[in-house]
C-alpha cells in the first residue's frame, strides 16, 4: 500500500509537468499562428529579422548549389552566429517561401524546452517551487512574444537556462554530467549570440569560489571545470577559424565596436546632457568618419575604429553618466512589458522611445508613456507595466526568502550574478527584448515568491 501511495505521488509532479509543456507549446503555436494568420510574414517579422532570413536564404541557395565549403559552411555573415545561421537556412529548405512560419514554429518547440529546463533549475534548487515556475515560464509573455518572432534570442535563451541549469546542479552535487551539460551549453551560447562568451570566466570563478568555500574544490571539481573549459572552447572554434579565414580575425563578433560607438557613447550623452540618441549618433559616425576616412570592407578592422573613437569619448564623458545611463537602461529593461515588441502593436502609429524628445532621461519616459500619438499603444504600455510590475513585487518576495535560505544561497549566487552580468552588458540599451536572457531566473524567483505568498496567505511559515 505504501509503494503504491509512493508511485502515485511520483507520478503526480510528472503529470502536471506534462501539462504545463503541452501548455506551453499550444500557446506558442498559437501565437505563432495567429499572428501569421492575421499580418503574413509581417507578423513574425521585427527589426533586423528581415535581413537575418535574407542571410538564411543566401545561405540555403549556396548549400544548394554547392558554392559553400571549409569554414563557409560555419556561414559567410560575420553578424551572424553560426547556429543560429543554420537554423534559418534548415527552414528555408524546408519550407520554402514559408520559411518564417517555421522557424518560429520551432522555436515555440524550442522555448518549450526552456519552460521544461526551467522546472529543472527550480526543482534542483527547491523541489516546491519547480511547477509554479514551470508555470510562470510558460505563460511568461517576454518568452511566448519573442518566441513569435524571427530573433536568435530563443534559441539563446534556451541555452542559458541550459547552462544554468548545468550550473546549479553541479553546485548541488559535482558531477562529469553537471559539468558536460554546462560545457555544451556556454558553447551554444555562443554560436546563437556571443555575449555568453564573456561570462564563462566569471561563471567559473563562481562555481570554484563557491565549491572551495564548501571544502569541496578537490582534483576532481578542478578536472570538471576544466571540462567546461575545454567543451567551451571547441564549440566556439567555428566561429573563430571562420572570422580569421574570412576576415583575417580571431575575434568571435566585429559588433563591439559598432555597438559601443553607435549604441552606448549616445545613450550616456543622453542620460549626461539630454543629447537625443539619433544625434548622438550621428555626431559618432561623423567623429569616426573625419578620422579615419570611409567605412572599411573589413567588419573586424571597422570595429577596432568604432571601438577606439567610443573609448575615448566614455573617457571624456566620464563615469557618472556612466553610472546613470546604465542605471536607467536596467530599469527600463526590468520594467517594459513584453507586449509593445508584438507586431501589431510595435506597428501602431507612434514616436519610438529613441526618437522621443525630452531634456532629462526621466522626462523622456514621461514623454514617452504620455506623450505618444496612439491611444491604443500607450493603453497597451501603461497596461502591460502594471502587469509586470505585479510579478516584480512576486519576484522580490521569491529573490527575499531564496536569499534568507542559507542551504540554497550557493544556487542563489550563480543566478544574481547571471542577471547582474545581463544588465551589465546591455547597459543603457531598453528594450524587453534584452530582458529574456534574464526570464528563467525571474521565472524561479516568481516560484518561490509565489510559494512564500500562499504560505503567507495562510498563516504557514514559509520555510517549512
Amino acid at each position: 500500500m505504501t509503494s503504491i501511495r509512493h508511485t502515485q505521488a511520483q507520478d503526480a509532479p510528472s503529470a502536471t509537468l506534462a501539462k504545463i509543456v503541452i501548455g506551453a507549446l499550444a500557446i506558442r503555436w498559437l501565437y505563432s499562428l495567429t499572428m501569421y494568420a492575421s499580418m503574413g510574414d509581417a507578423g513574425l517579422l521585427g527589426v533586423d529579422s528581415g535581413s537575418f532570413l535574407a542571410q538564411g536564404q543566401l545561405f540555403a541557395a549556396g548549400i544548394l548549389d554547392h558554392r559553400l565549403s571549409g569554414w563557409q559552411l560555419a556561414g559567410t555573415y560575420p553578424y551572424m552566429m553560426p547556429l543560429f545561421t543554420w537554423m534559418i537556412g534548415a527552414c528555408v529548405l524546408a519550407f520554402g517561401k514559408m520559411a518564417a512560419l517555421g522557424y518560429v514554429m520551432a522555436q515555440g518547440a524550442v522555448d518549450t524546452a526552456t519552460c521544461y529546463l526551467v522546472y529543472r533549475v527550480a526543482q534542483v534548487i527547491d523541489e516546491r517551487i519547480a511547477v509554479p515556475a514551470a508555470v510562470a515560464a510558460a505563460i511568461n509573455p517576454t518568452q511566448i512574444v519573442l518566441a513569435g518572432l524571427l530573433y536568435t534570442d530563443t534559441p539563446f535563451v534556451f541555452f542559458v537556462a541550459l547552462l544554468l541549469y548545468g550550473g546549479v546542479l553541479w553546485l548541488s552535487a559535482a558531477s562529469s554530467r553537471a559539468a558536460v551539460i554546462a560545457g555544451i551549453a556556454a558553447a551554444g551560447g555562443v554560436l546563437c549570440r556571443p555575449v555568453m562568451a564573456a561570462w564563462v570566466l566569471p561563471m567559473l570563478i563562481i562555481l570554484a569560489v563557491i565549491a572551495a568555500v564548501r571544502g569541496r574544490l578537490r582534483k576532481r571539481a578542478w578536472g570538471q571545470l576544466a571540462a567546461i573549459v575545454v567543451i567551451f572552447a571547441i564549440g566556439i572554434a567555428p566561429i573563430l577559424f571562420r572570422h580569421y579565414a574570412q576576415f583575417g580575425a580571431w575575434s568571435l563578433t566585429p559588433q563591439t565596436g559598432m555597438h559601443l560607438n553607435r549604441w552606448i557613447v549616445p545613450l550616456v550623452r543622453e542620460a549626461q546632457d539630454g543629447t537625443p540618441w539619433l544625434q548622438g549618433y550621428h555626431d559618432m559616425e561623423k567623429k569616426t568618419f573625419d578620422r579615419y576616412g570611409p567605412t572599411l570592407d573589413n567588419p573586424f578592422e571597422q570595429s577596432k575604429r568604432y571601438f577606439a573613437v567610443a573609448v575615448e569619448e566614455l573617457h571624456k564623458i566620464g563615469p557618472v553618466p556612466v553610472l546613470k545611463a546604465w542605471v536607467y537602461g536596467a530599469a527600463i529593461n526590468l520594467g517594459a512589458p513584453a507586449a509593445i515588441l508584438s507586431p501589431p502593436v510595435a506597428l501602431l502609429p507612434r514616436t519610438g522611445f529613441y526618437g522621443t524628445p525630452g531634456a532629462s532621461m526621466p522626462e523622456k519616459i514621461w514623454n514617452y508613456l504620455f506623450g505618444g500619438r496612439s491611444g491604443v499603444y500607450a493603453l497597451v504600455l501603461l497596461g502591460g507595466i502594471a502587469g509586470v510590475m505585479v510579478f516584480r513585487l512576486v519576484q522580490a518576495v521569491g529573490a527575499g526568502a531564496l536569499l534568507l535560505d542559507i542551504g540554497r544561497l550557493p544556487a542563489v549566487l550563480l543566478l544574481v550574478g547571471w542577471v547582474g552580468y545581463i544588465l551589465v552588458v546591455n547597459g543603457p540599451i531598453a528594450s524587453p527584448k534584452y530582458r529574456l536572457p534574464i526570464e528563467p531566473v525571474l521565472c524561479v524567483l516568481t516560484g518561490r515568491g509565489w510559494i512564500a505568498l500562499r504560505r503567507r496567505s495562510a498563516g504557514t511559515p514559509s520555510s517549512t
